[in-house]
């Protein structure tokens, strides 16, 4: 598990195209003297950075005769395709990445695939959160470190007021446009959805990289609604949402609906490579 890695720091728009730069330059910078003063930002703060790439799967730590950091192939293709990371399609398979990584983003694991509530405030997140650690792992978690947690999670997910801050305040999370968690009256917040719409190449890429991850064929309606991993926990979509978009991912892609009295099964036709779909998604499809 993994908790506070951030450093209190959410994810800013620009730090994933100059991270993956440096590293794609360099795989000893982050390891260099003076990597914090490349980046134009403070210890703790290049700590983030180094955080928030390897918690989305686009940096790994490579051993040979001295430790390195290299991008994953994903980061190379993200980088070809969409460097400045502005499109919803990027920004859909990294929130998938980042929530599916229960070992390096424990927190954000468990609040898109275990907390159930579609209203909340931080109060709650971090008293639920707080048993749930208790529970998985038998370690206790200061309070303090769940709260700075609670508080990292929606900074990076919602919309905020950019009035009288300083210049390293405005800068925003890349997160902020899926609208995943919003701000409702008070201190409450809400779960919404995305609309994937001229995108559902997104759901598909993460339903096969979700089958092979676990070594399955097929999946069933109801785990892609209530399954950790899975669309209705990830992407905070319903029944019916689901449904429209099988039915448009089924015509362009090799999947299968199956509906039978007993179970609604939806199967991978045949093999296919997750990151081949990704270069194959930015090489056909409209950025959105």
């Amino acid at each position: 598990m993994a908790f506070g890695q951030h450093q209190t720091f959410y994810l800013r728009q620009q730090w994933i195209n100059k991270g993956l730069k440096e590293v794609k330059d360099n795989p000893r910078f982050f390891y260099e003297n003076d990597h914090f003063e490349i980046l134009g930002v403070g210890k703790n703060m290049a700590k983030s950075i180094r955080y928030w790439l390897n918690a989305m799967q686009l940096i790994k730590e490579v051993r040979t005769t001295q430790v390195e950091i290299k991008m994953t192939d994903l980061a190379h293709t993200i980088l070809e395709y969409d460097p400045y990371i502005k499109s919803k399609q990027t920004l859909s398979l990294l929130h998938y990445l980042l929530v599916t990584e229960k070992s390096e983003a424990t927190t954000w694991y468990w609040f898109y695939n275990v907390f159930n509530e579609r209203v909340f405030n931080k109060a709650m997140l971090t008293e639920q959160l707080s048993k749930w650690v208790e529970v998985e792992f038998q370690k206790p978690v200061s309070p303090s470190t769940l709260k700075k947690d609670i508080d990292c999670l929606i900074h990076l997910y919602t919309l905020k007021e950019y009035k009288h801050q300083t210049p390293e305040d405005v800068i925003k999370s890349p997160f902020e446009v899926l609208g995943l968690i919003q701000e409702t009256t008070g201190t409450n917040y809400i779960k919404s959805v995305i609309d994937f719409k001229q995108c559902t190449s997104v759901l598909y890429i993460t339903l096969v990289k979700y089958l092979k991850k676990h070594k399955l064929k097929e999946v069933s309606l109801n785990d892609l609604l209530n399954g950790e991993e899975l669309w209705g926990k990830v992407f905070n979509l319903n029944r019916d949402m689901i449904l429209n978009y099988i039915e448009d991912i089924q015509e362009r892609y090799p999947i299968k609906f199956t509906r039978t009295n007993r179970l609604d099964v939806v199967r991978l036709e045949k093999d296919v490579d997750w990151l081949e779909e990704v270069r194959a998604m930015y090489e056909n499809e409209v950025l959105l």
